[in-house]
């Protein structure tokens, strides 16, 4: 039964996200093992004064080593909740692995909140809320004297949600509350979501002022079938009170859409102006308008020169990856272009996807002058004939594994730097909806984060997590159904619907050639 809900018209105007005058240094990472997409722990200067090492055995799976992880930062901090330090780097979930593997992001997100003291704040921004163990620890750090504040899209209400409900309240302008945003927080009343996800703690253990953002919701969804990202980071005070500052605005759940917030970091380099090649946490927020001229996913790939010649005469090449849950629509079209424009200027640069538009699809595998653009798929459906539950009529509910992580790596000469070596994340697709939702874009910046992203990426290319995109093809087709309403107005839902033919074009079946599948 379709849900219609009216906003509270506020008379506030959302607060500007302050620039604040202490400069905040980046963390130094440590190493990792090379076949471990997570995860290394650093703790910056201000946090701690020193780095901490954690460095997990190598294996086949990236999410492995999640248990040997933890128990060797208790150790190096001594016992008891106090030694606890947040491990600052990204952490990846395995939704075909075992338990420990598949709610490894969550573990982590667990510890956060058992060692968050009385008088710390925990916020919570999130898409989707199912998981009552999470919503049990919650409740249990309320109960200890810790604030809790919980914003989430309106879409569902869970049991978790309700525990916290019954204890928390929904009044935004007390200290704890759990609310659910009408269309968004930020957005206007057309069916918006607030998509974005982040976690901030003003305290836990001994690191102050943690930030985790990515693609990871609270759900068994997202542990079951999904493969997803966490990055962890403490002790960037200034960067953390953007956030904050973000988070506020956005339990004032806006009628309009806002303006878009100015790009924060913290505190730029130069003093002056945000640039996400060198300012970690660069963040831009949306809902924004956008299009070609002012996307900031073109502004990005702007900036990448794919081919340096170095000082020996050598050409080398600029590596990107892309993981991204859903490209479609006009906007997925005109990203995918300019995506696959970067393979043929001579980037080494791979595509993985979790859903496509099917004419976004012909974007991205068209022909160029060296070939076609390496494409994997992450997306499997083993029941194609089976019935699934799925009263929002999402193609991914029929999925049986899929990638909902969102980021694109760079590795090469970007802004000028022929050693660059940064990742972009958090929760915006690269489509129409990743726009005009509540949703962030992160750049952070370091060797050793490329590398756990890298190898994110290297461990979901292999063949069993993702397919050849160009020989296979959806069964699934999300199809909108309009009908009539009580009052005489329009409503369009959706259904999934199974259609038995697909024509893939031949034209895009590719052969490789080299180890990137590129005609040189």
């Amino acid at each position: 039964m379709e849900r219609v809900h009216v906003k509270k018209v506020h008379a506030l105007v959302a607060a500007v996200v302050a620039a604040v005058l202490v400069l905040t240094l980046e963390a130094q990472a440590t190493a990792l093992s090379p076949d471990d997409g997570s995860s290394f722990d650093s703790t910056p200067a201000s946090a701690s004064g020193s780095v901490s090492s954690s460095a997990p055995s190598g294996s086949d799976d990236p999410a492995s080593g999640a248990a040997r992880l933890d128990a060797p930062a208790q150790k190096r901090k001594g016992k008891g909740k106090g030694a606890y330090r947040v491990p600052t780097g990204a952490f990846f979930n395995n939704p075909r692995g075992g338990w420990d593997v598949r709610l490894k992001i969550e573990r982590q997100v667990v510890r956060a909140i058992d060692h968050t003291k009385k008088g710390a704040t925990i916020r919570i921004a999130l898409y989707s809320f199912d998981r009552i163990p999470v919503a049990k620890r919650l409740i249990a750090a309320r109960n200890r004297g810790v604030h809790v504040q919980l914003l989430l899209n309106d879409h569902q209400d869970t049991r978790a949600m309700k525990m916290l409900r019954a204890r928390l309240g929904t009044n935004v302008k007390k200290k704890d509350f759990i609310y659910k945003c009408h269309s968004g927080c930020r957005t206007d009343n057309r069916k918006r979501l607030l998509h974005t996800k982040f976690y901030t703690f003003t305290k836990t253990g001994r690191s102050k002022d943690a930030l985790f953002f990515g693609s990871a919701n609270l759900t068994m969804n997202a542990a079951r079938h999904q493969w997803n990202d966490l990055f962890f980071t403490a002790g960037r005070e200034e960067l953390f009170d953007q956030y904050v500052a973000l988070f506020n605005d956005m339990k004032k759940d806006y009628e309009k859409q806002q303006p878009p917030l100015p790009t924060f970091c913290g505190i730029p380099f130069d003093a002056i102006t945000c640039d996400d090649a060198i300012d970690f946490g660069t963040t831009v927020t949306f809902p924004r308008y956008l299009g070609p001229g002012n996307d900031p996913i073109i502004a990005i790939l702007d900036r990448v020169q794919c081919v340096t010649t170095n000082a020996a005469g050598q050409k080398v090449r600029t590596k990107l990856a892309v993981n991204m849950h859903t490209i479609r629509g006009r906007r997925g079209d005109y990203l995918a272009d300019a995506y696959r424009r970067k393979f043929a200027e001579g980037c080494q640069a791979r595509f993985s996807f979790g859903l496509v538009g099917f004419h976004t699809k012909g974007h991205l595998g068209a022909r160029t002058p060296r070939g076609h653009l390496p494409l994997r798929s992450t997306s499997f459906d083993y029941h194609p004939d089976q019935e699934v539950k799925n009263p929002d009529g999402k193609l991914d509910l029929t999925l049986d594994y899929y990638s909902h992580e969102k980021y694109l790596v760079i590795d090469g000469n970007y802004a000028g730097n022929p050693h660059a070596k940064l990742v972009f994340t958090g929760s915006s697709n690269w489509g129409a909806l990743g726009a005009v939702n509540d949703e962030i874009l992160v750049a952070i910046q370091g060797k050793q984060i490329v590398r756990q992203y890298m190898a994110n990426f290297d461990f979901m290319w292999r063949p069993g997590n993702s397919r050849n995109a160009y020989t296979t093809s959806y069964t699934h087709f999300r199809v909108p159904v309009v009908r009539i309403g009580p009052d005489g107005e329009k409503v369009v839902t959706y259904r999934t619907e199974r259609r038995k033919q697909v024509t893939v074009d031949p034209a895009l079946v590719y052969r490789p050639a080299g180890p990137f599948w590129e005609d040189d």
